[in-house]
C-alpha cells in the first residue's frame, strides 16, 4: 500500500521507479529468475505479515546461504557483498510498498554511516 516517512507523515514513492535505486532495482529482477524473485518475495511476505515492526537489515541474517536471498548474492550482484546489501534493501522496499496495510520507516545510525539500517513501523497499537 504505502510507505510513509515517520517524521513527516508523507508518502514515499518512486524510490523504485527512477534513479541510482530504480536502476539498481531493476538490474536486481533482470538478473533473477522468476522462481528466485518469487521465492524472495514470498519469504518477506512472510516475515511481514503479523509483524509490527522490521528492520531490514536483521532479516536475511548474517548466512544467507541455503535461503532464498542467497540468489540475492550469487545472480543479482555477482557474489559483491555491498551490491548484494544495497539490492536486499531494495527488494525490501518493495515487499513493504507491495504489503497491503500502511508503514512508516526511518533510516537509523548507531555511530556512523556505515551504521545505517532501516527500520519499518507498523502504524497503530
Amino acid at each position: 500500500m504505502t510507505i510513509r516517512d515517520m517524521h513527516s507523515d508523507k508518502i514515499v514513492s518512486g524510490v523504485l521507479a527512477s534513479g541510482e535505486r530504480g536502476r539498481t532495482y531493476r538490474l536486481l529482477c533482470s538478473r533473477l529468475s522468476s522462481v528466485e524473485l518469487a521465492e524472495i518475495r514470498n519469504a518477506l511476505d512472510v516475515r511481514i505479515e503479523g509483524s509490527r515492526i522490521e528492520t531490514a537489515s536483521w532479516i536475511p541474517g548474517a548466512d544467507w546461504r541455503d535461503t532464498p536471498y542467497q540468489s540475492i548474492y550469487e545472480n543479482g550482484a555477482r557474489m559483491n557483498p555491498d551490491l548484494a546489501a544495497l539490492m536486499f534493501g531494495l527488494i525490501v522496499w518493495e515487499a513493504f510498498e507491495r504489503h497491503e496495510e500502511d508503514w512508516y520507516t526511518e533510516r537509523f545510525s548507531m555511530g556512523g554511516e556505515e551504521d545505517r539500517f532501516r527500520v519499518y513501523f507498523k502504524p497503530g497499537g
